[in-house]
């Protein structure tokens, strides 16, 4: 049971922001960013997992799902790097733009010449840490920088922040090291993706917890 709940944890977990977004409908600043990468990753992540739970019933062409997980990373930084900026804006939006137009051409260049998306790639997965963080940074030092009466500990932005380098600063580790932690011990490459499993469920608790802040009205932009 215990092994059940924890393969199906990418698709519960994101069960409880979309109740939140369903019974409350949020609004503010990015949140239909936020709202869009919620659903994608709950399509996404819903057939990995049948693909890998159903994988003896599964004809040859549906065995590998690595390229809904590819799909998976690129949403995630596309648009949580796009609810950040409309969260709040910085004079550091430039900045970020340029960086995730950088990353398109890293994913263009990088599944063109150098790996098969139908391949788990911890390159795309560690650039994706790299840039969030990034992003999520420029929000928390824009903030400090803030002089104006908007508590922004309290704004629903930073929970979801807060969230996203919880999850990533995890992720990091796990994908920079994966493959050579599967060729050389297995079972501790599958442990540190429980691990992965837990910190998505805590990422999306604290998705949760800010989308039900945001059904208050008159959210500050700063």
């Amino acid at each position: 049971m215990l092994d059940t709940i924890i393969n199906w944890s990418e698709v519960w977990s994101l069960v409880i922001p979309l109740l939140v977004v369903l019974v409350y409908r949020p609004k503010g600043p990015g949140v239909n960013w936020l709202i869009s990468y919620l659903l994608i990753a709950f399509t996404l992540n819903t057939i990995a997992t049948i693909m890998v739970e159903y994988y003896f019933s599964m004809p040859a062409w549906l065995k590998n799902n690595n390229i809904l997980y590819n799909l998976h990373s690129l949403s995630r930084v596309l648009l949580l790097g796009f609810y950040i900026m409309a969260a709040r804006p910085s004079p550091f939006a430039p900045m970020l733009k340029t960086i995730l137009i950088a990353y398109g051409v890293f994913v263009v260049f990088n599944f063109s010449f150098t790996e098969s998306p139908f391949f788990i790639s911890s390159r795309l997965f560690t650039a994706e840490s790299i840039i969030l963080l990034i992003f999520c940074f420029s929000f928390f030092f824009r903030s400090m920088q803030d002089e104006s009466e908007t508590n922004w500990l309290k704004h629903p932005a930073f929970l979801v922040c807060t969230g996203i380098c919880l999850y990533e600063v995890t992720s990091f580790f796990i994908f920079l090291f994966f493959y050579p932690l599967v060729l050389k011990n297995w079972e501790f490459a599958d442990l540190t993706m429980s691990i992965h499993n837990v910190m998505y469920v805590i990422f999306c608790v604290l998705l949760a917890i800010a989308l039900y802040r945001y059904k208050k009205k008159n959210i500050a932009t700063g």
